[in-house]
């Protein structure tokens, strides 16, 4: 059977299956990690408790606080990392996807351009270029999409490149943030 066969036989819920299968691991592991992280958190507050408890009988001793500092810094980063990680995870997830895409559109129909041959620094704006310039298609109904994807690629990079800080947001990019279910501006 061809590629191009196949992927005309593809029905939607085909497509939902192949997501949930990339996807399904993700939720899974993002859960197991919160439950670890919150027990971690646990056994350490009990840990300082009765380090503290036993404290009240050496005062040379010092606080738990001080004692297990580095333990509960890294606790306390354990949440930001497991999110900014997931975040990257499933923004690759999407580009790679879309730029798979065009890469079958260029087999499928014998192009002698793909999405690799478009210049541009990401693999959005690539295949942004190369669906509307090589397959030329309209896009201008997604125009607001586009926007909203800049937006996440704005945080990916912001994640990847500067450790999740933006010295000096603008308007819009705050609005977007405080609009979208989990992500958060610090």
């Amino acid at each position: 059977m061809s590629r191009k066969r196949e992927f005309k036989n593809w029905t939607l819920d085909d497509q939902i299956f192949k997501y949930d299968l990339k996807f399904d691991p993700i939720k899974s592991y993002l859960k197991s990690v919160q439950r670890m992280t919150v027990q971690q958190g646990k056994e350490l507050h009990e840990r300082c408790r009765v380090w503290d408890e036993n404290r009240e009988n050496d005062s040379e001793r010092p606080e738990a606080s001080d004692f297990f500092e580095i333990e509960i810094m890294n606790n306390m980063e354990f949440s930001d990392i497991l999110n900014q990680s997931i975040y990257l995870t499933i923004y690759s997830i999407f580009e790679m996807e879309l730029f798979e895409l065009c890469n079958f559109r260029q087999k499928i129909e014998s192009l002698k351009i793909g999405p690799n041959d478009i210049k541009g620094h990401s693999y959005i704006g690539k295949c942004k270029r190369y669906i509307t310039h090589v397959l030329d298609v309209n896009l201008d109904s997604l125009n607001e999409k586009w926007a909203e994807i800049k937006k996440y690629h704005f945080i990916r990079n912001t994640i990847a490149h500067n450790n999740g800080i933006v010295s000096s947001p603008k308007n819009d990019i705050l609005t977007f943030i405080e609009n979208s279910e989990g992500i958060l501006f610090d």
